[in-house]
């Protein structure tokens, strides 16, 4: 099996609408650009936290925060379960 390349983006506070390639007529991003015409563009996401350690966490590890128990910027990510990216991992080294 091919080992897929799989490139995350994580931005703070990015709109869709702040990306040329999203509509925007006036601000101009080559690179995003770019990643939206090779890849994929979320025009409509929601996070289960407005800080950002726990919306992070959440998408690591597909949980809530009050389950993965970062609420807060200071927290420590959990190493009592596997991460995305070692499922990923794990997956493709088979």
């Amino acid at each position: 099996m091919v080992c897929p390349n799989i490139l995350l983006i994580f931005t703070d506070q990015q709109r869709s609408d702040t990306i040329h390639a999203a509509g925007n007529p006036v601000i101009k991003t080559p690179h995003l650009d770019r990643l939206v015409q090779e890849g994929v563009l979320f025009r409509s996401a929601y996070t289960p936290s407005p800080v950002w350690v726990p919306a992070r966490c959440s998408m690591i590890y597909g949980q809530y925060p009050h389950k993965t128990g970062c609420a807060d910027n200071g927290d420590p990510m959990p190493e009592d379960r596997p991460s995305l990216m070692q499922v990923l991992s794990n997956t493709w080294d088979r």
